[in-house]
């Protein structure tokens, strides 16, 4: 009995482990370079982030620079801000981006 309790225990937890992985990684990724390049993200704040190709960014409340992504998460650099936001993005296609730097958390989706 406790053989036969113990296997159906071993096989509980494969399968917990397994729906742990899947389910992680289908809610949420992170976001990559191909995500953004040549891309424009509107934001649940009226924001509208564009991320063109070769790191040229531009957004209609932080204004003009560049974009790259880092060991940290995505580095933004414009004439009136320099900050790293982490960002995710979920199988349903929508972004979350955290600033920690300004507590700042958002969503958004491609523009269309």
């Amino acid at each position: 009995m406790q053989r036969h309790l113990s296997r159906h225990l071993s096989h509980l937890g494969v399968a917990a482990v397994c729906f742990l992985a899947l389910f992680s990684g289908a809610y949420a990724a992170g976001v990559t370079a191909a995500d953004l390049s040549g891309k424009k993200i509107c934001w649940n704040n009226g924001s509208v982030s564009s991320y063109g190709p070769g790191g040229k960014y531009s957004n209609n409340m932080t204004g003009n620079g560049t974009w790259s992504m880092t060991g940290g998460g995505l580095h933004i650099h414009t004439d009136r801000y320099d900050y790293v936001a982490t960002m995710q993005k979920s199988a349903d296609g929508t972004f979350q981006a955290n600033i920690a730097a300004a507590n700042i958390k958002s969503t958004g989706k491609y523009c269309q």
